[in-house]
């Protein structure tokens, strides 16, 4: 029998999100909160929260064509845009909706949803993307840390609406303390998230993350070379500041690092900048 690779749904699922009357079958159900309409694709625009950047062609393509040939089953769900009277954010179905451009599609199905609140939408966008196409590391990332910042969740909070573990949160926020180059190479693939967690903690990682691409290395090959050449720190007693770490530098945008000696019971936070506007941006948040 052929086995099918069917995605668990994360968390409580968009259906929980958005509430039990929002799934599918429930759609034509018309009420305060799931108002189903009709209306002109071009009334439509990308919402600032949608973390997505990069949609595969191939897979637009291939919904177009579905939706071509079926139309568009499931509706998209917005919110009023304030600045433009008559016009929607979407808040999830982008890809639906850059797919039914592709197919020429004047008119697409809207389920107006006013009553969600600002951290919700960033909840349920992140979530759809998850659960309905693969977000790059840098993109979830991102994702995490705009709920951290910009809505104030903890990290407890956030691995708990995407039913994954703490560490799975810090570790994924860490990567954007990595130099805009490496994160590049991850986007597209060329270092995996495995990669960039062994070098991390190096001084020289964007020297180590070329060299990765060249040789062609796989993780297990870094971490060796590593330990065989010391060209990273041993930042084990470090360990149990990494998740403080994390969370000035989703903060502050910047890489942090903390030391602590246990003898003189005295130690030092670090904060890294590449400029003098990164350090005015520091003083600044500060003040």
């Amino acid at each position: 029998m052929p086995k099918t690779n069917k995605k668990n749904p994360l968390g409580r699922g968009l259906s929980s999100l958005l509430g039990e009357n929002s799934n599918v079958d429930n759609l034509t159900n018309t009420n305060s909160k799931n108002n189903l309409n009709i209306v002109p694709i071009d009334f439509l625009a990308a919402g600032t929260w949608q973390v997505r950047k990069n949609f595969d062609k191939n897979e637009l393509y291939s919904l177009s064509q579905s939706i071509k040939n079926n139309g568009i089953f499931q509706p998209i769900v917005v919110i009023s845009d304030k600045k433009a009277s008559g016009k929607y954010k979407i808040v999830a179905g982008e890809r639906r909706w850059r797919a039914a451009q592709l197919a020429n599609i004047h008119e697409v199905p809207i389920i107006l949803r006013d009553d969600l609140s600002p951290e919700k939408i960033v909840e349920i966008s992140l979530l759809e993307n998850l659960e309905r196409s693969d977000l790059n590391p840098i993109e979830e990332a991102k994702g995490y840390q705009d709920l951290i910042n910009e809505h104030n969740y903890t990290q407890e909070k956030v691995a708990k609406i995407f039913s994954k573990s703490r560490p799975y949160i810090t570790n994924f926020l860490r990567l954007l303390t990595l130099e805009d180059e490496i994160k590049s190479y991850i986007v597209s693939g060329k270092l995996s998230v495995g990669h960039a967690r062994a070098i991390i903690n190096s001084e020289n990682s964007l020297e180590l993350a070329r060299d990765i691409i060249k040789k062609g290395l796989s993780v297990r090959e870094v971490e060796k070379f590593l330990k065989k050449t010391n060209k990273f720190k041993n930042t084990s007693k470090f360990n149990d500041y990494s998740d403080i770490e994390t969370e000035i530098s989703s903060k502050i945008g910047l890489k942090t690092k903390i030391t602590f000696n246990k003898d003189k019971k005295n130690g030092a936070l670090t904060i890294k900048f590449k400029n003098l506007d990164q350090l005015d941006f520091i003083m600044k948040k500060l003040n």
